[in-house]
């Protein structure tokens, strides 16, 4: 893995909304990071470090995705500016998953209205027993299985979030 990628995903998107975001933002190149949040001082300690790799939006899900790259630290910083003043981004759940560049870790951050509701790590493995997974020699050792249990760590919080946040928000209504 070159870089440490956080997953962003953006819930209750309409089609329209989501047509109108992609007007009114550069989501073809790396413009849409400063678009989203000019001042870079609200960046945190990644002032320089972020870069934009990929923005799509999925209708079935009503939901836009976003995925960063970044030398080593997770964007949370960028995140919770990116969900302040942002008629697309305002009163909806925004989560992000970070697979750390070395793979020893996963964490999971849920955003909304520039509150963190979760900021944790959801997966980690020792730098040692991850290596293995690498090595032609361990054949014990599947590099799909570590994939998976990092992947299906990320679907637990994911779920667990649009449990917690969505359903709560449509109880209310």
């Amino acid at each position: 893995m070159d870089a440490t990628k956080s997953y962003i995903k953006i819930y209750n998107i309409t089609e329209e909304e989501a047509e109108d975001f992609e007007f009114d933002y550069s989501v073809d190149d790396s413009d849409i990071l400063t678009e989203l949040v000019p001042n870079q001082e609200d960046w945190g300690e990644l002032s320089w470090g972020i870069e934009f790799e990929e923005y799509e939006y999925q209708p079935h899900s009503q939901s836009m995705h976003l995925t960063l790259d970044t030398k080593w630290e997770v964007p949370v910083q960028w995140l919770k500016a990116a969900s302040v003043d942002n008629r697309y981004f305002e009163n909806r759940l925004i989560t992000m998953s970070t697979i750390q560049k070395d793979e020893t870790c996963a964490t999971g951050v849920a955003v909304m209205d520039g509150e963190v509701l979760q900021n944790k790590t959801i997966w980690s493995m020792d730098a040692d027993e991850v290596g293995k997974y690498y090595d032609d020699d361990q054949t014990s050792y599947d590099l799909d299985e570590l994939d998976n249990q990092i992947w299906d760590s990320i679907g637990r919080f994911l779920t667990v979030c649009e449990q917690f946040y969505l359903e709560k928000e449509s109880t209310n209504d």
